[in-house]
């Protein structure tokens, strides 16, 4: 078990506080930019200032660094993070594994810190804006109209709540993986093609469901791809070469 716990704290003290750095930064950014655009066109509607870059651009950096920072611990560039994890005595696939659940919850964090920006800001506006502009409905039907919002709080929408999870899963073992190769010499490739496929996929209408269909597949595909090099015959020929 304390090797374990050792894991954790290795991984926690690789990126979890610059993850937290990185996700003040896009909170100050966004609701900086936000209320500047708001300042600029006081009559502007909800919708449309969560249609334009506030939310989302710093929002997309923020995720791209945060899969850069997640996919780069455990890599041996410049660290020794092959030694630390040989010294724990635990295999590279315990390792990847404790990795692939810690960056699946680091996501599940980028995801509620985005959401409550989002509704925070979205709140804030209600108040501050012209009372001709606001109504009841004016937050709800933000959340239900615009893509980002409905992605972020999907409301009844089962679908996208299982489906952000799902993201967030594939995720983590696309950056697990990505150091799980580089430190047998080879390229990680998956983390690539799993954020452009998030980031194609992750806004979304309410009942947008084709283009969901087709991303969740091609994630599975991919998750697939993952489990097998760790767990099949390769994984397994390198586990006994480290033995």
């Amino acid at each position: 078990m304390n090797r374990h716990v050792s894991i954790l704290m290795w991984l926690s003290r690789s990126s979890f506080w610059k993850l937290l750095l990185l996700l003040g930064i896009s909170v100050g950014v966004q609701a900086v930019w936000f209320f500047l655009v708001l300042s600029g066109n006081p009559l502007a509607s909800l919708e449309e200032l969560a249609g334009g870059g506030s939310l989302a651009v710093p929002f997309l950096v923020c995720f791209l660094l945060a899969s850069a920072l997640l996919s780069a611990t455990g890599c041996e560039m410049g660290t020794r993070s092959g030694y630390t994890l040989r010294r724990l005595s635990v295999s590279e696939r315990t390792v990847f594994a404790w990795q692939w659940g810690y960056n699946s919850a680091c996501f599940l964090l980028l995801w509620l810190a985005e959401l409550l920006t989002a509704f925070g800001l979205c709140t804030l506006y209600t108040m501050k804006a012209d009372p001709s502009l606001v109504s009841e409905q004016t937050l709800f039907l933000a959340f239900y109209r615009n893509a980002l919002l409905h992605a972020l709080l999907p409301l009844e929408d089962v679908f996208f709540w299982i489906r952000n999870l799902l993201f967030a899963l594939v995720l983590g073992a696309a950056c697990a993986v990505l150091s799980y190769r580089q430190r047998r010499g080879r390229l990680g490739w998956e983390i690539a093609a799993v954020c452009m496929t998030v980031l194609f996929a992750f806004p979304s209408e309410l009942g947008q469901w084709e283009w969901n269909i087709i991303a969740l597949a091609l994630l599975a595909f991919l998750l697939l791809e993952i489990c097998v090099f760790v767990w099949g015959k390769e994984g397994s020929e390198d586990e006994k070469r480290e033995v």
